[in-house]
């Protein structure tokens, strides 16, 4: 508070200064140009303006150094009183054209420091009045208009003082009006301000030519910007160009809705933010549109849960007519490859003919493997939950996949753990199942060979369980359909990987993100629950179970 008057009688200070200057360069002007004043007024004239003027250059290099504001004040103050009884005293006493100066003291007195201001520059004015009309009275002064009888230093001195007192009246109490004006205008915006700046909705304002005027908080903290930053932007630099074009060309009227846009926008190095957003117009006190308010929440999570039930909705419908397309399917194909069986153990058949066997056979079984993971994918069975440490079965994992055919000697898995074990409550079977698929896809995207790492966190009562590769990545499209069957990328695979994955998680009551660009790798994170001895961590499709020995 003591900073914020500072500031105020600084500036107060400086509106002074070059308002004296102005006076007395108009009342120097009139002298040259007319000749109102006497050669011997115009001569103390020409002292007074330049110790004036002499006095300013003083006040401006003290107000830009002094760190005591106040103090400058009681100096102008001072030094105008002694200045302008000097030029009544040398142009006439009481009779001088330039007693009226006497009030202008009190006016910025009052205006400056209110009721005291007021009552000193009244009480030190009236002193020097009296003392000069005393002084005419007993000769001691050359006046203009010699005082002959007291009862005319009486009228004079009274006359005067009721102009000083009712000015000093009037100064202090506007004074103090616009003190108290400009306080409650400080309470209003710091309500103002404090009820935008709470409020989790985005606020921006924005003139008719699409520049951002204010921002509040919650408007800095979604689109990660400072208020500096973001004052005077351009609305095209954060947001895509059509939505500037969009809301220009709308025509709001008083009874018409706030324009509804949805946007995602670019939030940091591969991540977005998904925005939704309302337009209305900013009107004056006329009425007339001088711009446009937009108001816009993070709707990112909400939109991210939508994707997720519509994925599973979709997941439910599509696993249901493949689990009966699948048991159609599985049976005449068990039939056709024992008949091709039978015929190739009882035929004497040319190389050819053996060769094409072979193909239909090796075609039956991959074609009986898709089905299998087809109803893996459509009616998983029940996880068998049980205390597991998942640092151990993920080594145990990873030493079994490193065995398998599809990885070659130019892939190179590392593993780290942040702790030697974590515990979780989970199916070791349909986890191990589930990382053995994330890997899969993780050295399928490295063709050329490279680097997968595998890590383990625990935190916040989550174990992370994160795959990375710095492989082919995904677009975003293809990032969006990665759990959607029959989605792949790869020559080899069907699609059902990354499928049976999510629903694996599902089952135990995890959460799996993907994050991906183009040419910059691949990073799975899996996250299930960390094991609690008084919290049972149960499957919805399968009842609690009491906590089982541990596996390793």
């Amino acid at each position: 508070m003591a900073r914020e008057t500072a500031v105020t009688i600084r500036g107060q200070l400086l509106a002074l200064i070059i308002l004296r200057l102005v006076l007395v360069s108009l009342v120097f002007a009139a002298a040259l140009s007319t000749s109102v004043f006497e050669p011997a007024v115009a001569q103390y004239l020409e002292l007074f303006l330049l110790a004036v003027y002499i006095l300013s250059g003083l006040y401006f290099l003290l107000l830009s150094y002094t760190n005591r504001p106040q103090e400058l004040y009681t100096l102008q103050f001072i030094c105008d009183l002694v200045l302008v009884s000097l030029l009544i005293y040398s142009s006439g006493g009481t009779a001088s054209p330039f007693s009226p100066l006497y009030v202008l003291i009190i006016v910025y007195a009052s205006l400056i420091r209110q009721r005291r201001g007021a009552v000193w520059a009244v009480t030190l004015s009236m002193l020097s009045y009296v003392g000069l009309a005393h002084l005419e009275y007993f000769r001691a002064l050359q006046s203009a208009e010699p005082i002959s009888q007291y009862t005319q230093v009486v009228y004079r001195i009274l006359w005067n003082v009721l102009g000083f007192v009712a000015v000093a009246l009037l100064g202090s109490y506007l004074s103090e009006r616009l003190q108290k004006t400009r306080q409650e205008l400080g309470v209003m915006k710091m309500l103002h301000d404090n009820i935008v700046n709470s409020i989790r909705t985005g606020l921006l304002t924005v003139d008719l030519d699409g520049r951002i005027m204010s921002a509040n908080g919650a408007a800095c903290d979604i689109l990660r910007r400072d208020t500096s930053e973001l004052r005077n932007q351009p609305l095209d630099t954060l947001f895509p160009a059509p939505i500037l074009e969009n809301i220009k060309k709308a025509n709001f009227t008083p009874s018409s809705r706030a324009l509804r846009i949805e946007v995602w926008l670019p939030h940091s190095v591969g991540q977005h933010v998904f925005v939704g957003m309302s337009c209305s117009p900013l009107l004056d006190k006329s009425g007339e549109q001088i711009g446009f308010i937009l108001s816009f929440q993070d709707l990112t999570e909400i939109k991210k849960r939508e994707e997720e039930l519509q994925l599973k909705e979709k997941m439910a419908a599509i696993g249901q007519v493949a689990a009966g397309v699948a048991h159609e399917v599985r049976n005449p194909l068990a039939a056709l490859s024992g008949s091709v069986q039978i015929l190739r153990s009882e035929l004497a058949l040319l190389p050819e003919q053996e060769r094409l066997i072979e193909i239909a056979l090796r075609e039956c079984s991959r074609l009986n493997q898709t089905v299998a993971d087809f109803l893996t994918y459509a009616g998983p069975p029940p996880p068998r939950f049980q205390r597991l440490n998942l640092v151990s079965l993920v080594e145990e994992t990873i030493a079994l996949f490193e065995k398998d055919p599809d990885r070659e000697s130019h892939h190179h898995i590392e593993f780290h753990s942040a702790a030697p074990q974590a515990l979780c409550f989970g199916d070791p079977d349909q986890i191990r199942q589930a990382l053995w698929n994330v890997l899969q896809n993780a050295i399928r995207a490295l063709p050329e060979g490279g680097e997968v790492v595998v890590g383990i966190a625990v935190a916040d009562g989550q174990i992370r369980l994160s795959v990375t590769d710095n492989g082919v990545g995904m677009s975003e499209e293809q990032r969006s359909k990665i759990f959607q069957p029959f989605q792949t990328g790869f020559k080899k695979g069907v699609g059902l990987g990354m499928a049976i994955v999510y629903q694996i998680v599902q089952q135990h009551n995890g959460h799996i993100e993907v994050q991906s660009n183009p040419d910059e790798g691949t990073v799975v994170s899996i996250d299930f629950p960390l094991y609690d001895r008084d919290v049972m961590v149960a499957s919805p499709r399968s009842e609690p179970t009491q906590a089982a020995p541990l596996a390793q």
